[in-house]
């Protein structure tokens, strides 16, 4: 899964820049950032879409909800066998 980390630095420099910058820089820094989020919040939709799917996958070939298969997964009633190991992997993804 894509994640972005914003250094604390990175974070600093331009709250200083909003805090002393001139009006057009501040615009441009806001109208920046807008956009940067814009386009992250589009991938993190993009990927929570392609985990709903595969988990829904799981969930047809299978016949169960995936809260249903985590209780009886974490209660030991299948195992070690690969499929539910990755369905239950893909939940914490």
């Amino acid at each position: 899964m894509h994640i972005i980390v914003m250094s604390s630095e990175y974070a600093k420099a331009i709250n200083s820049q909003l805090t002393h910058g001139l009006d057009f820089e501040k615009k441009y820094i806001e109208s920046t950032i807008n956009k940067m989020l814009k386009v992250e919040l589009g991938m993190v939709k993009r990927e929570l879409k392609q985990v709903k799917n595969t988990l829904a996958d799981f969930e047809k070939r299978h016949k169960m909800g995936s809260d249903e298969f985590y209780e009886k997964f974490k209660a030991g009633k299948f195992g070690d066998d690969r499929e539910y190991i990755k369905w239950h992997l893909q939940g914490y993804l």
